[in-house]
């Protein structure tokens, strides 16, 4: 086996696209561009890829990958482990038991059925070939439709069908859709193996319509969307087609029209439907969004249709025109032969001539800036919040401070007499003990988390600064207000009724306090550390860090020591949104994963925030990143690399932490990291991947 180069960002190309655009705190305010980036999935040679065709996703993130010219199907794990799944290596046909022990001749084209299976578009052999999967392994390779002999028929029986040199293959709703290029059609086979044509199979050319007169020149590929409509990529007429039709054992109400491009008009321009040139389009990929993605072979380009219908290049060899005349210099691709859009909505590009796929987000990118700000320096800042004007408020852990940044950018003491103590009192004349987190209610009143001092400080407008609850006993006790004890109390929230919610890193509990001062133990064995999920005095923490309350109620917690992201419903029921990775548990501890919840893992997550749609918004302390939970589980990397540093950068990958501990979200919905080991607050902002 291979282990080669996965998802690598520091070997990057960038495809830049500059417009300028403002961060701003008031007067803190910084620039940057918006990029596309390609980073290689596969930068290999002619040991590791010949000619990659068409790929495929599976649940757990392995990409299977065709190598026509290799005459084998290869696997791809998460981690780059590059291994052969099926074939030999040795042109011709042969079913076998055993996949690896198959042959295959010129495959190139897979899907993926519902169980899991992988179907090939067999070029050479002129058929659709099976390979059977379970659990991510291979079992035997069967012949699923066609004969081996270059022809056009459509039967009842998958054996005696006949295709000639189809080089494509899309699974949609329980039937599968082949590209017949030497048959210029579009078939369709039922999943019992009875075949019809969709489109075409009556001579070469670009004609539109129904089916009894639509004519295909060439088509090469083929990409589906969620609504059924199939487009694809007529190579050898240089176009782009699309086709609406009803499912069934037989297609009817079949209409094909050209989205883009001029039949065999062949050329390199952008512009809208039929004024755009491409030059063998041979690959085809379709977003949620309406989106097509067009592999544009010869003009080593890669294309994009937007639902407008409006022809625009995401990357090419050569400068472009659009229809205003307007040039866009690109970088460059090598003979790219597919484009593929997974279930995260990542671009994949298989590249022939460099033996290589690459990867092309078009995801939210998220730029990274240090706000700057003046006045009153920040001494290990710990947590931020913000007040009805816009203010924002800091805690000074190693300051027993906190410190307010007004709209402009000016930061002062609002409270402290900056030494640790224990003092109640106006402003200054209070005295705090390494305050770590703090919240700010509807009346603009802030509830400061006193670690040190074991208590939950409440500060007016005015700066009056008072125990809400806590004795300053080291104790996880129940009661109101001064009657309650705290465990060394560490971040606090509030929900939108004003109950506040207290993380304990010594005592492994969640805290609920209400408006009067009512202190209750909601979650967690009482200074009892471990993993579990369950209801009240059944749930286990260890060390919880940061939270977040959303407007429904739910509570989620970074779970700091156990590396995982937790959830408290409404129910008051503890469930494992992403991470469960506490050594020792059943998963096995620290690192940094992208994916599911099954395979995702965090280090040290200590902030968490959640924005509007949904999202949640991780720090890890510990891996120097942010991570974000999209409202489906999936965990992914926005900023930061891993490396200790504090380097800003307009494409968060490469942004670089030192010691992030908080996360939290503004009004104007900016996302601000505290990170205490620079004395800094980091914006972490939204871009588009695609802009022109």
């Amino acid at each position: 086996m291979n282990k080669i180069m996965f998802l690598t960002y520091t070997q990057k190309i960038y495809i830049t696209f500059c417009y300028a655009f403002l961060l701003c705190i008031g007067g803190i305010s910084c620039h940057a561009d918006a990029i596309n980036y390609v980073t290689p999935v596969i930068s290999g040679d002619i040991d590791t890829l010949d000619w990659p065709e068409d790929m495929v996703q599976d649940s757990s993130g392995n990409f299977y990958v065709v190598d026509t010219n290799k005459h084998k199907i290869l696997k791809i794990t998460p981690t780059g482990v590059v291994t052969t799944f099926a074939g030999t290596g040795t042109a011709g046909f042969l079913n076998h038991t055993t996949a690896i022990s198959a042959q295959f001749r010129n495959p190139s084209g897979i899907t993926m059925d519902a169980s899991g299976h992988l179907y090939i578009a067999d070029r050479g052999n002129h058929c659709i070939r099976k390979i059977t999967v379970s659990n991510g392994s291979a079992g035997a390779v069967s012949t699923f439709s066609g004969m081996q002999t270059a022809a056009y028929n459509n039967t009842t029986s998958g054996t005696t069908s006949q295709f000639n040199s189809p080089t494509d293959i899309v699974f949609y709703n329980n039937y599968f859709y082949v590209t017949d290029f030497g048959n210029h059609a579009i078939r369709q086979i039922t999943s019992t193996g009875s075949t019809a044509t969709v489109s075409g199979g009556i001579g070469a050319g670009g004609v539109d319509g129904a089916a009894n007169i639509s004519k295909h020149n060439g088509p090469y590929r083929l990409a589906i969307n969620k609504q059924g409509v199939i487009y694809v990529a007529d190579s050898t007429g240089h176009t782009i087609r699309k086709i609406t039709f009803t499912q069934g054992a037989t297609p009817t109400n079949v209409l094909v029209t050209t989205i883009a491009g001029l039949n065999d008009d062949l050329g390199y321009k952008d512009g809208v439907a039929s004024r755009a040139r491409f030059n063998q389009p041979t690959g085809i990929a379709v977003d949620d969004l309406g989106n097509v993605f067009v592999a544009d072979l010869k003009n080593n380009a890669v294309r994009m249709i937007t639902a407008q219908g409006i022809v625009r290049t995401l990357s090419g060899e050569v400068p472009s025109t659009d229809d205003n005349g307007a040039t866009n210099t690109m970088i460059r691709f090598n003979a790219p032969s597919q484009c593929y859009v997974n279930a995260l909505g990542d671009l994949y590009i298989t590249e022939r001539d460099d033996h290589a796929i690459q990867k092309m987000s078009l995801k939210p990118n998220y730029s990274v800036r240090t706000l700057k700000i003046k006045g009153s320096a920040l001494n290990y800042p710990h947590d931020i919040t913000q007040d009805s004007k816009g203010n924002y408020f800091v805690t000074n852990r190693n300051g027993h401070q906190i410190i307010k940044i007004t709209p402009t950018g000016m930061a002062s003491v609002f409270a402290g007499a900056g030494s640790a103590g224990y003092q109640d009192g106006l402003g200054t004349a209070a005295r705090f003990n390494n305050p770590t987190s703090l919240v700010c209610d509807s009346a603009d009143n802030l509830y400061v988390v006193d670690f040190n001092n074991n208590r939950i400080r409440k500060i007016t407008p005015a700066g009056v600064v008072s125990t809400f609850a806590g004795s300053g006993a080291a104790a996880t006790t129940n009661g109101t207000g001064v009657a309650a004890a705290f465990n060394a109390p560490y971040y606090i929230r509030m929900d939108k009724s004003g109950n506040s919610y207290v993380s304990e890193w010594n005592g492994h509990v969640i805290r609920k306090i209400t408006p009067s001062g009512v202190v209750s133990t909601i979650a967690g064995t009482v200074g009892s550390s471990g993993y579990a999920n369950g209801v009240g005095t059944a749930v286990k923490f260890k060390n919880p860090s940061g939270l977040h309350v959303d407007d429904a109620g739910n509570v989620y917690v970074a779970d700091y020591s156990n590396h995982a992201i937790r959830k408290i419903t409404t129910t008051g029921a503890v469930i494992t949104l992403s991470g469960n990775n506490a050594a020792g548990t059943g998963g096995n501890g620290a690192g940094t994963i992208d994916g599911m919840p099954s395979i995702a893992k965090f280090n040290g997550p200590h902030g968490i925030t959640v924005d509007a749609l949904g999202n949640v918004f991780v720090v890890e302390v510990n891996g120097n990143r942010v991570r974000m939970i999209t409202p489906d589980n999936f965990t992914r990397t926005i900023a930061g690399n891993g490396i200790v540093n504090r380097i800003d950068h307009a494409y968060g990958p490469f942004a670089q932490f030192n010691g992030s501990i908080a996360a939290f979200i503004d009004k104007s919905q900016k996302l601000i990291i505290v990170e205490r080991n620079t004395n800094a607050l980091r914006s972490v902002v939204s871009r588009s991947g695609i802009e022109w």
